[in-house]
């Protein structure tokens, strides 16, 4: 997918940095933070004397180190009784060997932010926190192995993403290599990324302190050891500035390229990044990347204007990283604080976007997918001027897909029921008629003939489809069984057989497989 030849397309490293800003986003850290982390990585690695080839799939691996963060969103938010957005942030200062620290993490930073009724469930939470943190990084191993592959990065750097939560003395995730059967990429960016979390908070000395500490434990003694030689050069040199340039320019070379036509799967693997993070989500953005590229087919806009309206849809909702499950979940109406930081989720699409210049178009588009043509909307609340065509059909084929899918506090609509209401925006004058229009003409009004019986991938079964679509929605197995009229016994079985052929160990891998292959909103029948 990624290439040396030539400078014609994409730099790999100008699309794995605005990924990075994502993860930054979903960790509630600095922006670039990440950034930082590559800059270390790759200064760190060259005075270790490693090879051009090293540099850069050590780089690489900075930038990607969080992708499958959104695949363990469930259980991070049962640590956290609901805001997995700060248990990712504040766990990553944490020696999960170190039960005390653990603890003081838990009662210092996360339960100051629990109200009455989630004392009992973040505390018996983290009393299993042992078990639930080797089930969140497996998951998070899990689906940055998938991702990080789509997004081109190499062999070398997907494989180091099995273990690079792995630690020097093979504690804690006793099923991960240790001492030096870990990638040595992985050490290093390991010890780079906890050393410069400690250095936010507490500048050189907490960074050196930590690093000391847990040399030999967590940390490689020998990259602890350069890492306390050269730690004073090499953070001097960061200032509190962006570094986006900066970051760019110490990419190794020779330098990456990708094609522009990647850019369509940069795109869609961002949408699965996003759509993983809540059960309510997943399969909506390429859903709606349908929906709107048909739209905007059927009111003849050319084909470049399709393909960023595309890669807008399966982008939008990048800045839902940056809302907790509590929020999502809530079943009663939101209060003020918690529809503002709904709101800002727009915001921080497009500023996570339009950073790059490859991606700035679709991120400007994308950035308005929850305006109104009245000015009601968010997060900007232009009037109509403002909307060109190809925003007036994101917004209205969101709303339309929204309003069909089921979510915490409501039930998905029916599709006429559904089509309906969309005019009644129109009639308010919030929706653009002729993009609702197009949008109801694309999706099926009046209902299109039925389509004709498909073969799934990795040869399954139409039962393990169910199976696997069931278990992505969030499903127990009980709860599978339940609804398949089977034996708990039965959905095991199954549930095995599904991750066989997938080539998968985790929920949350299985979830991203049936993104990918779009079998979430399948019917078998």
């Amino acid at each position: 997918m990624a290439s040396y030849a030539g400078n014609r397309g994409v730099r790999l490293a100008e699309l794995l940095a605005t990924v990075s800003l994502a993860s930054d986003l979903a960790h509630d850290v600095p922006a670039e933070s990440a950034l930082r982390d590559a800059l270390l990585s790759v200064r760190l690695a060259r005075l270790a004397g490693w090879s051009s080839h090293d540099l850069s799939d050590v780089y690489y691996l900075a930038l990607l180190y969080h992708v499958g963060c959104t695949g363990a969103a469930s259980i991070q938010s049962r640590m956290g009784a609901g805001d997995d957005v700060s248990v990712r942030r504040w766990l990553s200062e944490a020696d999960f060997a170190d039960r005390p620290e653990l603890m003081r993490i838990t009662v210092t930073r996360l339960a100051r932010q629990w109200g009455p009724r989630q004392w009992a469930a973040g505390m018996a939470a983290f009393a299993s926190a042992g078990q639930a943190v080797q089930e969140a990084f497996a998951s998070v191993a899990d689906v940055a192995m998938r991702l990080s592959e789509r997004l081109g990065a190499s062999p070398r750097v997907t494989e180091a993403l099995r273990h690079t939560y792995a630690r020097w003395d093979g504690k804690v995730f006793s099923d991960l290599p240790n001492r030096d059967e870990q990638s040595a990429l992985g050490r290093l960016v390991h010890l780079i990324h906890v050393a410069q979390t400690y250095h936010q908070i507490g500048g050189i000395a907490a960074a050196d302190a930590t690093v000391r500490h847990r040399s030999g434990g967590e940390f490689d003694p020998e990259v602890a050891r350069l890492w306390l030689q050269n730690s004073h050069d090499l953070l001097k040199r960061l200032g509190p500035e962006s570094v986006w340039d900066d970051a760019l320019a110490a990419e190794p070379e020779p330098h990456l390229w990708v094609s522009p036509s990647h850019l369509d799967e940069v795109s869609r693997a961002l949408a699965d990044f996003v759509d993983l993070k809540s059960p309510y989500t997943r399969g909506h953005s390429p859903q709606l990347a349908r929906l709107v590229e048909d739209a905007a087919s059927e009111l003849g806009l050319a084909q470049s204007e399709i393909t960023t309206l595309r890669r807008a849809a399966q982008v939008h909702d990048l800045g839902n990283v940056s809302i907790p499950e509590l929020i999502w979940g809530k079943r009663g109406p939101l209060n003020p604080s918690e529809r503002a930081r709904v709101q800002l989720h727009a915001y921080h699409t497009q500023r996570i976007l339009t950073v790059s210049p490859s991606l700035r178009a679709c991120g400007e588009l994308a950035g308005l997918h929850h305006e109104r043509i009245d000015g009601s909307g968010y997060h900007r609340g232009l009037p109509a001027a403002a909307l060109p065509l190809g925003a007036r059909l994101l917004v209205a084929a969101e709303v339309y897909q929204s309003m069909t899918e089921d979510r915490s506090w409501r039930s998905g609509l029916d599709p006429t029921n559904a089509a309906g209401e969309l005019r009644r925006e129109v009639s308010a004058g919030q929706l653009d008629r002729r993009a609702v229009d197009a949008v109801l003409a694309a999706a099926g009004h009046p209902s299109k003939p039925g389509r004709a019986a498909r073969t799934w991938p990795s040869g399954l079964t139409d039962r393990e489809v169910e199976v696997l679509r069931l278990l992505a929605r969030g499903h127990s197995n009980k709860q599978i069984a339940n609804a398949l009229h089977v034996s708990q016994a039965t959905v095991h079985t199954h549930v095995i057989n599904v991750y066989g052929k997938i080539d998968v160990n985790t929920r949350a891998g299985a979830t991203l497989f049936a993104l990918e292959n779009d079998l979430i909103q399948v019917s078998t029948s």
